[in-house]
């Protein structure tokens, strides 16, 4: 199979499972959506809102980046080299993402503090992968050719990169008010 198809599989068994783990913990938990942000009230959650929206798109913009304009079999970070190196990234990243809504929803019902963290090392492991696809991309400059495909990947992925370390592992953790 080729790097691209890894890729874009990875990201499509990923995705669903990152955004079906949010649709599936808020419909089936309803009384739980309040305690999901945290504590984080009025212009946070305006600010978190846009933020994620703004990563999503982000992430599509450097996947683009990945897909449309590059070899993806090109990149690689120091051990993590060769044919596949930014899918397992990619495939740490989405994985990590999908535990933390089960994670937090099993934690607020259980108070079981195992469970916080896990949630919180969830984040921890999303943002750190994501940093390291981050450098990939920026220390791979022959891997996508062209250059607006390459800013553009990014500046996407470091704003994702920001969002989910700043705004998720570092504002939302230090701000929850379930524990």
């Amino acid at each position: 199979m080729s790097a691209g198809t890894t890729f874009v599989i990875v990201n499509l068994l990923g995705g669903i499972s990152v955004l079906g783990g949010y649709v599936i913990g808020l419909y089936l938990f309803p009384d739980q959506r309040e305690m999901l942000w945290g504590g984080l009230q009025g212009r946070w959650r305006i600010v978190f809102t846009v933020s994620m929206l703004i990563a999503a798109a982000g992430y599509l913009a450097f996947f683009y980046g990945i897909i449309v304009k590059s070899n993806p079999a090109s990149f690689s970070l120091g051990i993590l080299n060769g044919y596949h190196a930014i899918s397992i990234l990619a495939t740490i990243f989405l994985i990590s993402a999908s535990i933390w809504m089960p994670a937090t929803l099993i934690y607020l019902k259980s108070m079981n503090s195992a469970w916080w963290i896990i949630s919180v090392a969830s984040l921890w492991i999303t943002a750190t992968s994501l940093i390291a696809l981050t450098v990939m991309v920026v220390i791979s400059p022959l891997a996508i050719p062209s250059v607006f495909a390459r800013i553009l990947a990014i500046i996407g992925i470091s704003y994702i990169t920001f969002h989910c370390l700043v705004f998720d592992a570092i504002i939302w953790v230090s701000r929850f008010h379930g524990r």
